[in-house]
């Protein structure tokens, strides 16, 4: 079987993650055929040699460029030209994140997109800054080399996979950012993957990294994906490995999370049967979090978010090795909402300030004080920690005293202190 099979919207929107690409409207069109690439010049014609199919490529940038040039160019009004001129896809540089486009292009966003989805031409948003001139270089040497390379059967049936497989992580990467175009299409599409979204679903957010800390060379190994199929096989779970980090979406069937309550138990289990318990010098260090049962597809993302918190904070409370649940953080879960509340960090400033404004070097009073409480105030053993002589160690909690303005045993002051140094370990996740 040869390898001219057409190249479809769906295949390059696969070839587009690396830029960090998604669709937000136009997904009944992503089985077009895309024959080439283009990108729109800031100057009119801005396009032209429109052959039908295309994959149109064009940023905010240069939209407002031409309106400088007195072009009545609004993104509504290219999404149309283009549509006409016969191209398969838009993909817009600029458009990826919302909050950060002004009132105006906001609106024609939404406009534009209601336009792409109402004609089923697939819309693909891209970060601000993406070299539109890579992009169209790699689409237009993938439809070739696709259009031009014979494939024996083996290639074929692993490309399939392939295929198969980026359009599950691309689903599952856009149920977990928010990033589709609507509850119902979200459905269908994950029903065609097979996973049953009206069901409700946890979240488990696995972190690896290797013993220098470094996650971002793990997540994409042998280990991650092996991992990965031994969660996803134990639990069932829809799988996405990532550099440093697997997630797994659960289904908990129609009840909930009611017969579900080993899931991090199980979990562990799974994971601890290819990469240890954590303490293994072969393998990646890992830690995990699980998050509040999502009952809805909208809700997955605030379930991500969570168990992604959790298994960073889960690290500090449990160690490694484990997953973690939300009512295992104890007064973490405060501290974690008051920085979302931005009400963490100024304070912690507040109350460390006196320790930190010395001439000492950096933080070593402060990890004097969290040494000093993490032993209950024996000093002996606070001594011994901080590789310090007891008089030594004596000598800096005089000099706290008298900084703070109060003795460590003051009550008041203590919770105050604690609270302020397990709020900066949090501000470090």
């Amino acid at each position: 079987m040869n390898g001219n099979e057409p190249v479809t919207v769906r295949e390059t929107l696969a070839l587009l993650r690396r830029w960090r690409a998604h669709l937000v409207a136009g997904e009944r069109g992503l089985g077009r055929t895309v024959t080439w690439a283009s990108i729109m010049r800031a100057r009119t014609p801005a396009f032209e040699g429109f052959q039908g199919g295309e994959l149109a490529l064009l940023s905010l940038t240069t939209l407002h460029s031409l309106r400088s040039q007195l072009v009545a160019s609004t993104l509504p009004a290219v999404v149309d030209e283009v549509i006409t001129m016969g191209a398969s896809a838009i993909a817009i540089a600029g458009l990826e994140d919302q909050a950060t486009l002004s009132p105006d292009d906001a609106r024609e966003r939404a406009e534009a997109c209601q336009r792409a989805e109402h004609m089923g031409i697939p819309m693909i948003a891209l970060p601000a800054g993406v070299s539109l001139a890579a992009i169209e270089r790699e689409v237009i040497t993938h439809v070739v080399a696709q259009r031009d390379s014979p494939r024996s059967p083996a290639d074929n049936f692993a490309a399939v996979a392939g295929w198969r497989a980026s359009l599950r992580d691309e689903a599952l990467d856009a149920l977990l950012t928010g990033t589709y175009a609507g509850e119902s299409s979200m459905l269908a599409r994950a029903s065609q993957l097979g996973h049953d979204l009206r069901l409700p679903h946890a979240v488990i957010w696995v972190m690896l990294a290797d013993r220098n800390g470094n996650g971002a060379h793990v997540g994409g190994g042998t280990p991650a994906m092996r991992a990965a199929e031994s969660l996803g096989a134990a639990l069932n779970a829809w799988t996405r490995v990532r550099p440093g980090e697997i997630v797994a979406l659960v289904s908990l069937g129609s009840s909930g999370s009611a017969d579900r309550t080993d899931l991090p138990e199980q979990g562990e289990l799974a994971l601890r049967r290819v990469l240890g318990d954590g303490g293994d010098v072969e393998s990646p260090v890992w830690w995990a979090g699980i998050g509040e049962t999502a009952r809805t597809p909208l809700e997955v993302r605030h379930a991500a978010s969570e168990a992604q918190d959790t298994a960073r904070l889960g690290l500090l409370v449990g160690g490694p090795g484990r997953i973690a649940r939300a009512s295992d953080l104890g007064v973490y879960r405060l501290l974690l909402a008051l920085r979302k509340s931005g009400d963490l960090q100024p304070f912690v400033e507040r109350e460390l300030a006196p320790l930190r404004n010395t001439p000492r070097r950096e933080d070593q009073l402060i990890e004097t004080v969290e040494v000093y409480f993490a032993c209950n105030g024996n000093l002996s053993e606070a001594a011994r920690r901080l590789h310090l002589h007891r008089n030594s160690l004596l000598y800096r909690l005089h000099q706290i005293r008298d900084l703070l303005g109060h003795d460590l045993e003051n009550p008041e002051l203590r919770l105050s202190l604690q609270l302020a140094l397990k709020g900066r370990r949090v501000l470090e996740q």
